[in-house]
């Protein structure tokens, strides 16, 4: 299968017509861009993508991006971050993703952006984009468990669940005690038609979420194992478990 090229597929067709009128909106716009308060900031966080109930947020700090040229005011990243989280929040994505790609330009490196951009992509079902994103991202840093997590999502959107399932598994093996990381690959089994191994993972979920495992067993990513004896065996376990505290607190 021919993997993507993140920077090609991403950027090229940008460069083209981008570059062309950046002067003009960008020293422009850049200077005008508000100063926005560590809440709005924050709102990237708050574009999650959900390949199981749990999601992965971007990481809060960037990379270290080139400086540009002295004679091009460009907008600050942070500033960058904000606009496009709160045109992507307000559902505005093709607004968010175009300022977010001319941004890539400048600050190619910046986690923050990278992370954001693959969100923004994914959330227009643009999965073979958002892919190549995320996979550079991994790239750039192996250790980043958001970026493995995010593009097992991406391929999930695609079918490819195997493929999905050894990106996620990254995220298990560096965090064996993550509940997040157990339940989306029950999730990725079960779409596989792995029964045996999404039951062997739900199984661990749960026993680091206890009741609380219950909402999000209703997922669809659940449907092909729900009638199956140990799928059925722990959600009584974790409803009896609800029942108990229940009636603990009960006078």
């Amino acid at each position: 299968m021919k993997e993507p090229n993140p920077l090609s597929r991403q950027l090229a067709p940008l460069i083209i017509f981008i570059v062309l009128i950046i002067v003009l909106t960008l020293v422009i716009r850049g200077s005008r861009l508000p100063e926005e308060s560590g809440k709005d900031a924050a709102r990237a966080g708050d574009l999650t993508m959900k390949l199981s109930p749990f999601s992965y947020q971007p990481p809060a700090s960037p990379s270290p991006a080139p400086a540009p040229p002295a004679d091009l005011q460009l907008p600050e990243p942070d500033a960058v971050v904000s606009m496009a989280s709160r045109d992507s929040a307000s559902g505005q994505y093709a607004r968010a993703e175009d300022q977010l790609r001319t941004a890539l330009i400048f600050y190619p490196r910046d986690r923050r952006i990278l992370s954001l951009l693959g969100t923004v992509l994914y959330l227009q079902k643009k999965y073979v984009d958002a892919e190549g994103i995320f996979r550079l991202m991994t790239q750039l840093d192996p250790e980043d468990t958001f970026a493995y997590s995010n593009l097992g999502a991406a391929l999930a959107g695609q079918n490819r669940f195997q493929e999905a399932i050894v990106s996620v598994q990254q995220v298990y093996r560096r965090e064996p005690d993550s509940p997040a990381a157990a339940l989306n690959l029950s999730g990725l089994y079960s779409l596989n038609g792995n029964t045996a191994e999404a039951l062997d993972y739900f199984r661990k979920a749960y026993e680091k979420l206890g009741e609380n495992i219950l909402p999000l067993s209703f997922n669809s990513n659940f449907d092909n194992i729900r009638r199956e004896k140990d799928f059925i065996q722990i959600v009584r376990e974790a409803e009896n478990l609800r029942s108990a505290r229940k009636e603990g607190k009960q006078p």
